[in-house]
């Protein structure tokens, strides 16, 4: 028999079959332009938004202020404002250099494989948007770099932003732009410094590592030294935050240790077992020594930004060196080692190896505490033989017999001479029973 026709039951079914035939086209669609995207992870990524972890530890250290920088930040709503900025940066840097604005969006083109490659996560805005972005941030530094290194010429240029004139916001902008989650790629301000061409813009022909180090002694000046440039190769720096890292990675060769990393002893411990503390006047403060009895540390200055440097340079050696030569998070380790309670701050303080800005005691063993909750090492780390060193020599009972002496019954000269008097005329007591005794029949 001939089936004309279909049961209202079958057409339901046929509906329902195409209905998931469309749904399939569509999601295959969707993938396919999902796919358009390069998704792959890229061994070059270097910039990283910073592990949950330890953004809720502090979310203010990981967070810009006053600008974005980058494609993480780009976009919210209280960072709009240096927009404006931006703009007014790439009309100075047009009209000061032989340049078109052609040109310079052709080199963020050239270079967009490489830019989005060094981001660790997938950036979610258009060719356009990317490149627009990438362009003002970059200009944005590159004429900050200038203008700070310039900033009297820049003054009596007659141009008076809210960067260095009224509000003032240089010092936020310094700090914004220190932040791992705020960064561009070194590699890409290079070729657009390239392109400057006005004496004006750059007087004193500096190079872009050279105005960087300078830019960054800045809020750092115990970290980033005035000469830092002349020993760090540029074509090696990933971004501000690498360079920060570079200019402290340790000199100083230490023996391998026999444990992973074994804890020092607190620095009143060390005081009362006899270890005498020197400030040595080095180029980095990771050049931490034990020999002899004395132990040399240079000084840490705490203040109110230490702890964003600090958790910046961890963050990103959690990210990018993790099982690697993590030095800065060996250091704040073994800091917060030596300094348990406020009386450790107040030891190394009163040695001159720390420099205590806050307001109290307190307030500095609090942060460095802080600081080593969710710190990552590794094992045989830089500073693990100098623990190692300072654990044996707090276990030898007679350095704590020696001190006990010194600290106790000789701490001043006329403690010194009492005891000395007391034992003389024990001593003559003692000649005299004798003498007393031998005398007799």
């Amino acid at each position: 028999m001939e089936i004309v026709g279909t049961s209202s039951t079958d057409q339901q079914i046929m509906d329902q079959s195409d209905e998931v035939s469309l749904d399939v086209n569509e999601l295959a669609i969707s993938l396919r332009e999902q796919l358009k995207i390069k998704k792959a992870f890229s061994l070059a990524c270097c910039i990283y938004r910073v592990p949950e972890r330890l953004r809720k530890l502090n979310e203010k250290a990981y967070t810009p202020r006053v600008v974005s920088i980058g494609p993480i930040h780009h976009g919210k709503e209280n960072l709009k404002a240096m927009e404006d900025h931006k703009i007014m940066y790439l009309q100075q840097f047009l009209e000061q250099n032989k340049v078109s604005v052609e040109n310079l969006i052709n080199i963020i083109k050239e270079n967009e494989t490489e830019l989005r490659d060094s981001y660790a996560e997938t950036i979610n805005l258009s060719r356009k948007d990317f490149a627009t972005m990438i362009l003002l941030d970059a200009v944005f530094i590159i004429m900050v770099l200038l203008n700070t290194k310039h900033l009297r010429g820049f003054l009596d240029s007659g141009r008076r932003d809210h960067i260095f004139y009224r509000p003032f916001k240089l010092d936020d902008v310094m700090l914004d732009m220190s932040l791992l989650e705020n960064q561009l790629p070194f590699f890409i301000l290079k070729k657009l410094f390239h392109e400057l061409s006005s004496a004006a813009a750059n007087p004193e022909n500096c190079t872009l590592i050279e105005l960087t180090c300078g830019f960054l002694n800045n809020p750092w000046s115990d970290w980033v030294k005035e000469d830092s440039w002349k020993i760090i190769d540029s074509s090696g720096v990933l971004h501000f935050v690498d360079f920060i890292r570079k200019c402290h990675k340790p000199t100083e060769k230490h023996r391998p240790a026999k444990d992973d990393f074994l804890s020092p002893p607190t620095a009143t411990e060390l005081h009362q077992s006899g270890v005498k503390f020197k400030r040595p006047e080095k180029s980095s403060l990771l050049d931490i020594t034990f020999s002899n009895g004395i132990l040399e540390i240079p000084q840490l200055k705490i203040d109110d930004s230490t702890e964003i440097l600090f958790r910046n340079l961890q963050a990103f050696e959690q990210c990018h060196h993790k099982n690697m030569d993590t030095f800065v998070s060996n250091y704040i380790t073994f800091i917060s080692c030596l300094v348990k309670a406020p009386n450790d701050v107040e030891v190394l303080a009163r040695k001159g190896n720390l420099k205590n800005m806050l307001n109290s005691d307190d307030a500095v063993s609090n942060l460095i505490y802080n600081l080593d909750q969710e710190n990552v090492v590794t094992g045989g780390g830089f500073l693990s033989s100098v623990g190692e060193d300072l654990k044996s020599y707090c276990t030898k009972r007679r350095h704590k017999w020696m001190t006990t002496l010194k600290q106790v019954y000789f701490n001043n000269p006329w403690t010194g001479i009492s005891i000395f008097a007391a034992t003389f005329l024990l001593i003559l007591t003692v000649i005299q029973t004798v003498c007393s005794i031998i005398q007799l029949p």
